[in-house]
């Protein structure tokens, strides 16, 4: 598997980072989770992804466990991923990007790991915690070796180029990713983050690839809506109906290339420049081999030029903001 570059950073990734938030949820339990896990190792994904708020800390426990019965030559392998931002005690300040909460969020991922380093530690999320803070605590880290690299997630533009200069300013590490949602349908990062990831070098880890589930082709019109949780919500119905058009012709274009629309979503993010690893987050092997089958599609310009039509590059039909 042809591996990147994530952004500065001097570690190379593949193209699909397996995503953990379903890990220890109802519909993923630890025997599917280890499964999924297995299968993604065994097809050459080197990039793993979690949180420390995922199903609980449950998400991080699971891996952990994984991780340690695998050894240094399993853990050693990888390129690890977490998140510090959520609440995940009883007071105001188990929370956010404070210097006092990142010190003890990160020995507590590192104990639920099962590990003593933490490749890519990322803020989840913008905090109104003075900017330098935040960075010496993280510089601190990866001085200590508890972290080798550090990204964010759900930044806007300005809020990453605040992070880059201040840190530049203070002689500490850069961030060099950026998770944030992006998709065929969801495509206005290319405004401002894009641009600022080119001449930056920092590298997208795009989420929700299918823009919750709209991707994945099973909307199509005259097909009945799959009766889901999620599918029962007036809103998400709303806003599907208003994008069956498009969903359509999508779901067309993907039929004439003989691919399912999914594996079309999954493999137009992954050829964008500004993108180093496609964030996958399956609840089942199936899933994830879906997302694999999509390395080998080649999109031609022609194809490009169509999605570009149907979705002008930095348009967002059906994004309300996060």
């Amino acid at each position: 598997m042809e591996l990147r570059m994530l952004g500065r950073a001097g570690v190379k990734v593949a193209p699909l980072c397996l995503g953990n938030m379903n890990f220890g949820s109802e519909k993923c339990d630890e025997a599917l989770s280890r499964r999924i896990m297995e299968r993604a190792v065994e097809a050459g994904l080197n990039f793993f992804d979690t949180a420390n708020v995922y199903q609980k800390q449950k998400s991080e426990e699971i891996l952990g466990r994984w991780l340690k019965e695998g050894g240094a030559r399993r853990r050693d392998g990888l390129v690890l991923a977490t998140k510090v931002y959520g609440k995940v005690g009883e007071t105001d300040n188990d929370r956010g990007l404070s210097r006092r909460h990142i010190l003890r969020a990160v020995e507590d991922s590192l104990r639920r790991l099962q590990t003593d380093r933490i490749d890519l530690y990322q803020c989840h999320h913008w905090d109104t915690v003075r900017i330098e803070e935040t960075v010496r605590a993280l510089d601190d880290l990866i001085r200590a070796g508890k972290a080798v690299y550090w990204g964010t997630s759900n930044f806007k533009a300005w809020h990453l180029t605040e992070a880059t200069l201040v840190a530049d300013r203070l002689h500490a590490s850069v961030p060099v990713s950026e998770q944030c949602p992006y998709s065929i349908t969801n495509r206005h990062v290319e405004t401002e983050l894009a641009p600022f990831c080119m001449k930056y070098n920092v590298r997208m880890l795009p989420w929700s690839p299918l823009n919750a589930g709209r991707l994945s082709g099973i909307y199509r019109k005259g097909k009945p809506i799959p009766d889901t949780p999620r599918n029962k919500s007036e809103v998400f119905r709303k806003r599907l109906e208003s994008q069956m058009d498009l969903l359509e012709s999508l779901g067309r274009l993907a039929d004439e290339l003989g691919r399912p629309l999914s594996q079309l979503a999954y493999a137009w993010l992954v050829r964008q420049p500004h993108v180093a690893s496609v964030i996958v987050g399956p609840r089942t092997v199936e899933m994830l081999d879906d997302a694999l089958a999509s390395l080998d599609l080649k999109l031609s310009e022609d194809v490009l030029k169509k999605i570009d039509e149907l979705v002008p590059p930095g348009s967002a039909p059906d994004f309300v903001g996060w």
